[in-house]
């Protein structure tokens, strides 16, 4: 997976920026931190057209059956892709089930830790994880993204019984655009997950926070590459933060859990959202990452990065 970024950033290279400001970041995060994207439509472009041939690695072997499915959106009619991941152990009976909306700014398609951590909650939780080929929001029109994630929740609910879920354990987790995504989904859902997980969760569009104002130059991510998302997101468009959510609507949220990283500009309003929710009555698992940046999970063979995924599996096999 580290070749795999590496080849990404060469050839990403003539148009990527350095971030200028060190952080006392863990030294496990090093490679990951070299470079920052711009968000420009020659970087999506590009950068979209590697990761487009990443899934090419999501095949069967003797621990998961993993089959790619077609889902038609009701947005347009038009057709998305999705991936149903399988454990092959164990018995038959029904299992739990994850939907998985992977992180990006909302522009970019999965990156391999995706994939990978993908197949890790299915094996390390015995669930069926369906990870979701949303269309990406700087070339599809406004609301595409969602109504994509939320309809595969709906495919896969409805499916439950042919996929073998049992629909008494559900969950869905999200990471960075995909813990925003996360939410909207149960927001705009008349069935609710058993549980819901923030993954250094995007939260506020009206990016208020003082982690937001401080960190205008960390590495992955910081708050002028934020600003851009939302753009492409909203395209004029424009919407209710959720930490303007009301009571009675975060009341109508799971057990949640949330995961921010320290060195983040989405830090402080993952950490608002999580004490919010506690304030509401909903059972909340909150953490914050020391020594980390946005999307540390890219770093799969950190002991800090291997830890939190034994912590987040735990949490969501505590049916």
């Amino acid at each position: 997976m580290q070749r795999l970024i590496c080849s990404l950033l060469l050839i990403l290279a003539p148009l990527v920026t350095m971030a200028r400001t060190e952080y006392p970041i863990h030294d496990d995060f090093r490679e990951a931190c070299r470079i920052t994207a711009p968000l420009g439509r020659g970087v999506l472009g590009i950068g979209n057209a590697f990761l487009s041939v990443m899934p090419k690695g999501m095949h069967s072997d003797n621990e998961l059956t993993i089959d790619k499915i077609k889902i038609t959106a009701t947005s347009d009619g038009k057709e998305f892709g999705a991936w149903v991941i399988t454990p092959k152990e164990g018995d038959k009976t029904p299992r739990p089930a994850i939907l998985f909306l992977h992180g990006g700014g909302f522009v970019f398609k999965g990156a391999p830790y995706h994939y990978d951590l993908a197949k890790e909650y299915a094996l390390r939780t015995n669930s069926v994880v369906v990870m979701v080929d949303y269309r990406t929001a700087h070339n599809n029109p406004y609301g595409t993204t969602l109504q994509d994630c939320a309809d595969t929740w709906q495919w896969m609910l409805y499916n439950a019984q042919r996929l073998g879920i049992d629909t008494t354990r559900t969950a869905i987790v999200g990471d960075s655009a995909g813990g925003f995504l996360a939410v909207k989904t149960v927001l705009c859902s008349h069935l609710c997950p058993t549980k819901l997980m923030l993954i250094y969760p995007v939260i506020d569009c009206t990016m208020r926070t003082k982690s937001m104002a401080e960190f205008s130059d960390t590495p992955v991510w910081n708050s002028k590459l934020n600003k851009k998302m939302w753009e492409y997101y909203l395209q004029g468009e424009t919407e209710k933060s959720l930490l303007d959510l009301t009571e009675n609507e975060l009341q109508t949220l799971p057990a949640t859990y949330v995961e921010t990283a320290e060195f983040d500009c989405l830090r402080d309003e993952g950490n608002e959202f999580a004490r919010l929710l506690q304030c509401a009555g909903v059972a909340t698992t909150h953490t914050q990452i020391q020594d980390t940046m946005h999307g540390f999970d890219m770093a799969q063979r950190s002991a800090i990065t291997q830890q939190q995924i034994v912590e987040r599996c735990k949490w969501l096999g505590e049916w």
